[in-house]
């Protein structure tokens, strides 16, 4: 009988991403969008929300930020840019390339009721840092409970 290893938590993300998919996540990716002859690689992502922000942080090794181009059209946030190939001239033979060169794009759908023109996005170490605020109307109010005697 063959060795068989059992991967729980792979399966629970994989089972994460497919509820995702099919149900419609929160800021969830547009993979549809990429275009994928002209697209060589797609940045990682981590999404995370607060009680007034949404914020992603996409990781973008060996880009520039002036590489890297950020919009926002109907609430569909779009990262794209490119990756260029780093010229050798050393005449070296190389026995395997495994960095990623090209174009790239990712998009997300964000949420209804955030604040699109008030976001900010940083750059640093190869870390694309975005910061969505959320709209008034969708941060958490607290409602007092009066008591009738």
């Amino acid at each position: 009988m063959a060795n068989m290893t059992r991967k729980p938590i792979g399966n629970l993300f994989n089972l994460h991403n497919e509820m995702g998919r099919l149900f419609g996540d929160l800021l969830s990716s547009q993979e549809n969008d990429v275009d994928t002859e002209n697209a060589s690689w797609i940045p990682t992502v981590d999404i995370s929300e607060s009680e007034n922000t949404y914020e992603i942080h996409a990781e973008l090794p060996g880009v520039t930020e002036n590489d890297v181009n950020i919009s926002v059209t109907d609430n569909l946030l779009t990262i794209k840019g490119e990756k260029q190939v780093q010229e050798n001239t050393d005449n070296k033979n190389y026995h395997r390339v495994e960095r990623r060169y090209g174009s790239f794009k990712r998009s997300f759908t964000l949420p209804r009721l955030v604040n699109t023109s008030e976001i900010k996005a940083g750059f640093k170490d190869g870390i694309l840092s975005l910061t969505i605020p959320k709209a008034e109307e969708a941060k958490p109010k607290e409602i007092q409970i009066s008591v009738n005697s």
